[in-house]
């Protein structure tokens, strides 16, 4: 587990290949579905990461943090 506090959100890619996970250390990362092998990351987002969601075409992720007024984009 590279998270160093609680998961809180994973998603799929939408060509289920991909997992992303957040947590509330501000880190993301992706997976390989499959394999379940680090993919990329960290993406660090400021604050506890509380949903991570990949957009329709599986190149960015979204997600949001315990504040309720963050909304950061990362770029695969």
């Amino acid at each position: 587990n590279v998270h160093d506090d609680i998961v809180q959100s994973v998603a799929f890619s939408p060509d289920g290949k991909h997992i992303a996970s957040g947590s509330w250390d501000g880190a993301i990362y992706v997976w390989d579905a499959h394999t379940g092998k680090l993919i990329v990351g960290p993406f660090h987002a400021p604050g506890k990461v509380t949903s991570v969601a990949f957009s329709p075409d599986g190149k960015r992720i979204a997600s949001t943090s315990l504040d309720g007024k963050t909304i950061h984009i990362f770029d695969m």
